[in-house]
C-alpha cells in the first residue's frame, strides 16, 4: 500500500471517530437537558407503557367526540377502554415508581368515574358537562406524570 493511501485511510478513520464521538456527545448532552426523573425500563416495557398511553389518548378523543354528539354509548365505550380493568399488568407495574402508579390509578379510575357519570346523565348537555369535568381531572394527572417522569431504556 502506498503511503498516500495509508495516510488517507488514517485521516478517514480519525474523521469517522470524531463524527461518532461528537454525535454521541450531543446525544448525551440532549439527554441531560431533560430534568424529569428517568425511569429505566426494558424496551419491551417502554413499548407497553407507550401503547397504554396511546390507548388512553384514543379514549380521550373518543370521549370528546361522543360527548359533543351527546352519544352516551360512544362515551362509555371510549372510557371503558382505559378504565381500571385495562391498567398495566403487575409485572410492568413493579418497574414503575409508586408516585407514577398513583397517577396512573387516578387516570384509570377517572375513566371509570367518567363512564359511571355519563351513564347517569339524562341529557346531551349533562353528558358533555360530565365528560368535560372528568376529562379535566384525568388529563391533569397525565400532565403531572409527563412533567415528572420520562422513560429511559438502559
Amino acid at each position: 500500500m502506498s503511503t498516500n493511501r495509508l495516510l488517507r485511510i488514517g485521516i478517514a478513520l480519525v474523521v469517522v471517530t470524531l463524527v461518532v464521538w461528537l454525535g454521541r456527545s450531543r446525544r448525551e448532552a440532549a439527554r441531560t437537558t431533560d430534568t424529569r426523573q428517568a425511569v429505566e425500563v426494558p424496551a419491551r416495557a417502554r413499548d407497553a407503557v407507550i401503547a397504554e398511553m396511546n390507548t388512553m389518548l384514543r379514549s380521550v378523543n373518543g370521549v370528546l367526540n361522543g360527548a359533543q354528539r351527546g352519544d352516551t354509548t360512544a362515551v362509555r365505550a371510549a372510557a371503558t377502554a382505559s378504565g381500571m380493568a385495562m391498567a398495566a399488568d403487575p409485572e410492568l407495574e413493579r418497574l414503575l415508581p409508586a408516585a407514577w402508579k398513583a397517577l396512573a390509578e387516578a387516570v384509570h379510575g377517572g375513566f371509570d368515574s367518567l363512564r359511571t357519570a355519563v351513564a347517569a346523565a339524562l341529557t346531551a348537555q349533562a353528558v358533555r358537562d360530565s365528560a368535560t369535568i372528568r376529562l379535566a381531572r384525568i388529563t391533569a394527572s397525565c400532565v403531572a406524570c409527563h412533567a415528572t417522569y420520562r422513560l429511559a431504556v438502559p
